[in-house]
């Protein structure tokens, strides 16, 4: 724009520019051609989906499989099958801590289990309505991994000690965990762990839940709110194609994953790089 030159001077420079008889009045002002394209509807743009990358098996990324079911988003998942493929990742620096699950979501490529599980529950209006109701919820969901990582860590230890630790995970799920959950229930009356509103504490708990009914199918026979959690919370949980959701019996295959990750059984206090 000249020093001096009005408004109307420039757009009369450019409408003669651009071929537009100068002297031709307007019929909008170019100010309200500019707000009407503004108000346009665009064309919606279609999201990529969120992609995984893992052993073929449950592990770590179940849990995050099954909070993208309850929140209806489809996804994609890429299996390690082979070590060169698991070593590409970690070559490529994909891998922040040189583990997986990875999770690639809105242009981001997460991992570490808790943090990927965190911020999909915010993402996806799981985490609670306040700050009070997402630190409750926090608690609950790491409560219940701890008792789920007892659980994978017994896939690792000997065939012989592989049962006394799984044992040892039912009664823990029996006398430590399941009450307390049983007893949060009952205290505020409602049918979900927070709000009366499904969240990610209740994702969490019915994956332990089901985990240790393959156990032992009577480990609920004691709770009652919990049988009805279990109950209420699975009408949130469509079974998808493309996740492995429902499919009991599906354990990790736990050979795959230490070869994969050059991890042995028998290697005394060796570094399982396949899980954070």
């Amino acid at each position: 724009m000249l020093i001096g030159q009005s408004l109307e001077g420039v757009e009369h420079s450019i409408r003669k520019e651009r071929g537009i008889n100068p002297h031709v009045i307007p019929l909008k002002h170019p100010r309200e051609e500019i707000q009407e394209e503004i108000r346009k509807p665009k064309p919606a743009v279609m999201a990529a989906k969120p992609k995984l990358w893992y052993f073929h098996g449950r592990g770590r990324m179940e849990s995050i499989r099954w909070l993208l079911a309850a929140a209806g988003v489809e996804f994609e998942e890429e299996f390690l099958e082979t070590r060169e493929q698991y070593e590409k990742l970690q070559k490529d620096g994909r891998l922040l801590f040189g583990q997986v699950p990875l999770v690639e979501i809105d242009g981001m490529e997460l991992t570490q289990t808790r943090a990927i599980l965190s911020y999909l529950a915010a993402k996806y209006n799981l985490h609670g309505k306040d700050l009070k109701e997402t630190v409750r919820i926090d608690m609950y969901a790491d409560g219940t991994l701890d008792l789920m990582l007892m659980v994978a860590l017994a896939a690792f230890k000997p065939p012989e000690e592989k049962e006394e630790s799984l044992a040892l995970a039912v009664k823990k799920a029996k006398t430590r965990y399941f009450p307390v959950f049983e007893k949060i229930l009952k205290d505020h009356g409602e049918d979900f762990l927070v709000g009366n509103k499904f969240s990610w504490a209740d994702i969490q708990l019915l994956e332990a839940i089901l985990t240790m009914e393959e156990l032992d199918a009577s480990v609920l026979s004691d709770f009652p709110l919990l049988r009805n959690l279990r109950q209420e919370s699975a009408t949130f949980l469509p079974l998808r194609s493309s996740c492995s959701l429902g499919v009991r019996g599906s354990r990790p295959q736990i050979a795959t994953m230490l070869r994969l990750s050059g991890t042995s059984c028998s290697s005394k206090g060796s570094s399982l790089t396949m899980a954070d």
